[in-house]
């Protein structure tokens, strides 16, 4: 099979991966300059990129004033990070101007700015800016916000750890700021966690129920704004959700649970068309639909953008779309799914997509005997 890695939407910082710095890049653009084997993960930020290889190696680009590439300099092509050579990452996280990494043995290792503790670590003994450093704690899934960091370790617990202003670590009223990881008071066991901007939501398969805590201004939470605007520990929200979850996601202030069954639910905000419509509904359950009754194959969230992979091989967007984050030309504000064109083989197919802060990936596979 032949590989090919693309990417669109805003490059000011190179975290597109194409050897240049622009405002914006219009449309998926194929990334020349590659030395790994197999991507297996992207991760974007803020304004910077992780590449994970099917062979566990770490490559990064952008955005680096914090030193979140894990690199001495910026790069606008990945690079190889090599402090962290000979380790076998499993799976990535970035937050705005932080990064992580889970290896095979579910050790945590983390990098980047803790100016709020949002990597685990004691500020008074760790500066800002962070060169990769592996905790002692037990993680196999992790997701990091704008500020803050959520884990789930093996026995199903959630951890969190950075800014707590807003509630979104979970820790009660009186702990706002943490530099440590601290256990959330669950009493279910979680299978997926996701940091927004300021909020945190778990779910939990057991029960089939939603756990919800942080900023909820724009009903983010499922709660009326005007009574929860902030919510300090985990609230329990029955959706009426009977089908296994595929994927919870999250964006800076909107959410989304992709179903089994191949439903999209969303909610939270809707300024820019993040639920896929051009109405308020904040502080509702949306049914997300692509067109001509379109399957769901993949879907991720940017900060106020979403990009779907439907299963006949097309790609769809929708919300945010100043940075020409989705691809289309459609406006800044793109509030129905509209298709993203680019100049891939008839034969090819999409395999993977990656969404960030406002940029983009996609993985194309080809038989290599159609070269």
């Amino acid at each position: 099979m032949a590989f090919t890695l693309w990417s669109w939407g805003a490059n000011s910082h190179g975290q597109l991966g194409l050897n240049i710095i622009s405002e914006q890049v219009n449309a998926p653009t194929k990334i020349t300059k590659d030395f790994w084997s197999k991507t297996k993960q992207v991760a974007c930020g803020g304004g910077h990129t992780l590449l994970l290889d099917d062979e566990g190696k770490l490559f990064a680009c952008g955005w680096n004033v914090k030193k979140q590439l894990g690199l001495v300099d910026e790069a606008i092509y990945f690079e190889r990070v090599w402090c962290l050579s000979g380790i076998n990452f499993t799976n990535i996280s970035c937050g705005w101007d932080f990064s992580c990494g889970v290896t095979d043995e579910k050790y945590l290792f983390v990098w980047g700015s803790n100016s709020h503790g949002q990597l685990g670590l004691p500020k008074e003994h760790f500066s800002d800016a962070v060169k990769p450093v592996r905790l002692q704690v037990n993680a196999c899934s992790v997701s990091m916000g704008l500020r803050h960091t959520a884990i789930i370790n093996s026995k199903g617990e959630v951890w969190t750890t950075g800014c707590g202003k807003h509630g979104q670590l979970g820790l009660g009223p009186h702990i706002l700021i943490s530099d440590r990881f601290q256990k959330v008071p669950l009493t279910s066991m979680v299978t997926h966690i996701v940091c927004g901007q300021n909020h945190t939501l778990a779910w939990s398969s057991d029960e089939k129920a939603l756990y919800v805590w942080g900023d909820n201004k724009h009903s983010q939470l499922l709660l009326a704004s005007e009574k929860y605007k902030k919510v300090y520990k985990p609230q329990k929200i029955d959706i009426d959700v009977k089908k296994k979850v595929k994927r919870l996601l999250s964006g800076w202030t909107n959410a989304l649970l992709w179903l089994e069954d191949g439903q999209l639910l969303a909610w939270g905000r809707n300024n820019y068309g993040q639920l896929a419509t051009n109405e308020p509904f904040e502080g509702k359950i949306i049914h997300i639909k692509l067109p001509e009754e379109r399957q769901v194959k993949d879907v991720v969230l940017g900060s106020e953008h979403t990009v779907c992979l439907a299963t006949d091989n097309t790609l769809w967007a929708w919300g945010w779309n100043e940075h020409a984050n989705t691809g289309t030309a459609s406006g800044d504000y793109v509030f129905t799914p509209s298709l993203i064109t680019f100049d891939q083989d008839l034969h090819s197919q999409i395999t993977q997509i990656y969404a960030g802060s406002a940029h983009n990936f996609v993985v194309t596979e080809k038989e290599s005997n159609e070269l």
